[in-house]
């Protein structure tokens, strides 16, 4: 039940909440770029991934900060001239075997799939193949594996940039995509039949200062509510009108989680005001 949060500062990178909100501890990983923060389960005990935009790297921690792997630029892709072309932003957990991927959502746009070791087992994304099945700049930002449908598992890449979420398969075979006009989607979190996207503000980059939302979508990927946005509203052909923030309580959200409760977190960027947000659910 308690709640952890990543900072950029090299001297208190994950800190640690209890379930009331009160400080319980704090560690460092001595990483300045911290970004993405993404919590398994491996071997019976929790760990972490953390991403590096600095340091051009992500690391596999115990809950205490204990490091259990390190994974540097894939320099052997052959992707990358130099370690500071790669800027990972988000690790995603595969329901296979521990696997996971790396999303460069800084650096050139390749997704990197990796073995529960580090082995890697391929990449995807950036230049590779043709048409959908590449990812332009600055696009996989964060997302989701989505194992609502066990025998169907989906990679959801939220291309923040592009106000656009597309779908892949394990192997990162372009499925479909889908529109979010207006909004900048930074990352989903999936609960029940629900997802989460935030917004890190209204037609992002072109307005840095608008404060941004989160978009609630049904198992059909369509937004059925807006926190601190607009309602949504879509055409009669089904195409979702621009949407835009109404001004608060967000200040650049841009990961968010949900605990048992379903009550949602929203870690916010650059926000010194109100960096973490609790919103408790009602029904």
């Amino acid at each position: 039940g308690r709640v952890l949060f990543l900072t950029d500062n090299p001297e208190n990178n994950v800190v640690i909440l209890s379930p009331g909100g009160e400080l319980v501890e704090t560690w460092t990983a001595r990483m300045p770029g911290a970004h993405g923060l993404t919590r398994a389960e491996a071997g019976g005990r929790e760990v972490l991934f953390i991403t590096d935009t600095a340091l051009h790297e992500v690391r596999k921690l115990t809950i205490k900060g204990d490091e259990l792997l390190h994974l540097p630029w894939p320099e052997k892709t052959g992707f990358y001239k130099a370690a500071a072309e790669y800027r990972p932003s988000k690790v995603l957990l595969s329901p296979k075997d521990g696997e996971f991927y790396v999303f460069d959502g800084y650096g050139k746009d390749y997704v990197h799939h990796y073995a529960a070791d580090g082995t890697l087992i391929r990449s995807w994304g950036g230049t590779i193949g043709e048409g959908e099945n590449q990812l332009a700049h600055f696009g996989p930002h964060g997302g989701v594996v989505d194992t609502r449908d066990p025998g169907n598992p989906v990679v959801f890449v939220c291309m923040s940039d592009k106000q656009e979420v597309k779908r892949f398969t394990l192997e990162g075979r372009f499925i479909d995509k889908f529109a979010m006009p207006g909004g900048n989607p930074r990352d989903a979190v999936i609960f029940g039949e629900y997802m989460f996207v935030p917004h890190l503000g209204d037609q992002w980059p072109k307005d840095k200062n608008a404060p941004g939302f989160v978009s609630v979508l049904d198992r059909n990927n369509r937004v059925v509510s807006n926190i601190g946005g607009s309602a949504p509203e879509y055409d009669a052909s089904g195409n979702l009108q621009p949407m835009h923030s109404t001004g608060a309580p967000f200040i650049h959200p841009h990961g968010v989680t949900v605990d048992a409760e379903g009550n949602l977190y929203v870690a916010q960027f650059s926000s010194p005001a109100a960096p973490l947000l609790k919103f408790e659910r009602i029904k």
